[in-house]
């Protein structure tokens, strides 16, 4: 099934009747007057997915739309606790949805049966919410009550796996974390995932992971022997990367492959910086020497051999993390979810939330169908121009031949406008994915 087929079920999934019993069994819909649960699902998504900040009139205008005709009154009257079960159950309905596009031709990624990058972003919630969603008490960005957002993102076909949490919970132990993934797939995630055993897990199922190494960790060298890392690299620093097999953990004995990458002077002097700021600003004692020295390089643990990735290569799919630091950061400056009514209620807060969550997944889904193809994407460009869209959108809902028309329309017109362009010099991510030896490092 083609990507916009796919996205067209989808939408009509999570945006059509198929939700009127959520909004019945919730109690957000005890009798049909002007809204069912889906025409008042679709106001709130589509006004919000235009208005990321909406007010009453906003919700009024896209609900006339939708050919129904209502009072401000009646909006603000429908932010009540029935409405926030609903929207919570429509989120979770909307999260067994797939859409999976084509890979663009990009011979790295098509080493792997799948690639994921991983991460979490946290969401202050009211403090009257920190019995359901605790927080971290103001550290890590977290009030008393918060909200983590976990997200696996295939970077071959583009399919987000999300996961709700309280604030608090630890990254290494969300359940996607805890996922044994997929033979022959990669896994890239951050030092919050890094565990010895996730990384036996991946190698029992024949698959791969690319992890930052995390001080402390017990090292040996191939014959056994313990490493001292700090003195091992000083005594390769001419060479600037160091590329070889060692062993990690005292008990789990992990075999693996460890780069490190030489950073020039001014890097390794700002990471100091930043470290000796963190501890002063979280109470920690002053870090350790041997760690400050260790700032120098940029160390990298994989089970990927050097005969499937050389250490440019591992470079460049680290790299290729970062990518879901800018949906994060799509989500929370052009989707504003993070951006809650300080005056208004606990509900109204929490269904906008909610709303704007379910918002995101179905513009994820129509970037998908439109420029996922293209490798020169920008989804940041792509959902600025997607908004002028979404009126053409919304009218088309009910009618599937018409919707998918609007589709190939988006799909033929935003990728003009949603491109990055090649760079000489400092090469954007989709020229290193194409061309590793782009990647530019000189020996310091």
């Amino acid at each position: 099934m083609d990507i916009v087929a796919q996205t067209v079920i989808a939408m009509q999934a999570v945006l059509g009747e198929t939700v009127d019993e959520l909004a019945r069994a919730t109690g957000c819909v005890r009798r049909e007057r002007k809204f069912s649960g889906s025409s008042l699902l679709r106001t709130l998504v589509l006004t919000l997915l235009q208005h990321p900040v909406a007010k009453d009139g906003d919700y009024r205008t896209v609900a006339a739309q939708l050919g129904i005709d209502v009072t401000d009154q009646a909006i603000q009257g429908r932010f009540t606790s029935g409405l926030v079960d609903f929207l919570r159950a429509a989120l979770q309905y909307a999260f067994t949805q797939a859409v999976l596009a084509v890979s663009p031709p990009t011979p790295l990624l098509q080493k792997f049966t799948r690639v994921t990058i991983g991460d979490s972003t946290t969401i202050t919630l009211p403090d009257a919410l920190a019995g359901q969603f605790p927080g971290c008490g103001g550290s890590h960005g977290s009030g008393k009550a918060a909200l983590k957002i976990q997200v696996l993102w295939n970077l071959t076909s583009g399919e987000c796996d999300i996961q709700l949490e309280p604030g608090r919970a630890a990254d290494v132990k969300s359940s996607l974390a805890q996922a044994t993934p997929s033979a022959g797939s990669l896994s890239v995630l951050d030092l919050g995932y890094f565990s010895l055993d996730r990384f036996d897990r991946v190698d029992k199922a024949q698959a791969y992971y690319i992890s930052r190494f995390k001080h402390g960790t017990q090292l040996f060298e191939a014959t056994d022997e313990p490493l001292d890392l700090l003195k091992f690299l000083r005594f390769h620093q001419r060479q600037g990367i160091v590329d070889v097999p060692v062993v990690m953990g005292r008990e789990e004995r992990l075999a693996c492959r460890l780069i490190a990458v030489r950073v020039p002077p001014e890097v390794s002097a700002q990471r100091r910086r930043r470290i000796r700021k963190n501890a002063r600003d979280h109470g920690h004692s002053e870090p350790t020497q041997e760690y400050l020295d260790l700032q120098d390089w940029t160390i990298f643990i994989t089970n990927c051999g050097p005969e499937l990735l050389n250490w440019k290569e591992v470079v460049v799919l680290y790299r290729a993390r970062w990518q879901i630091e800018l949906l994060f950061k799509l989500w929370k400056s052009h989707n504003r979810i993070a951006t809650l009514e300080s005056n208004a209620t606990i509900e109204r807060r929490m269904a906008v939330l909610y709303a704007k969550l379910i918002g995101a997944i179905v513009q994820h889904w129509l970037l998908l169908s439109a420029v996922w193809q293209d490798g020169r994407r920008s989804l940041r460009r792509a959902a600025a121009d997607l908004r002028d869209w979404l009126p053409l959108v919304t009218d088309a809902l009910d009618n599937l031949r018409r919707l998918r028309r609007i589709l190939q329309r988006l799909g033929r017109a935003l990728p003009k406008s949603a491109r990055v362009s090649r760079r000489k010099k400092h090469p954007s991510l989709f020229q290193l994915l194409e061309n590793p030896e782009l990647l530019e490092y000189k020996v310091s």
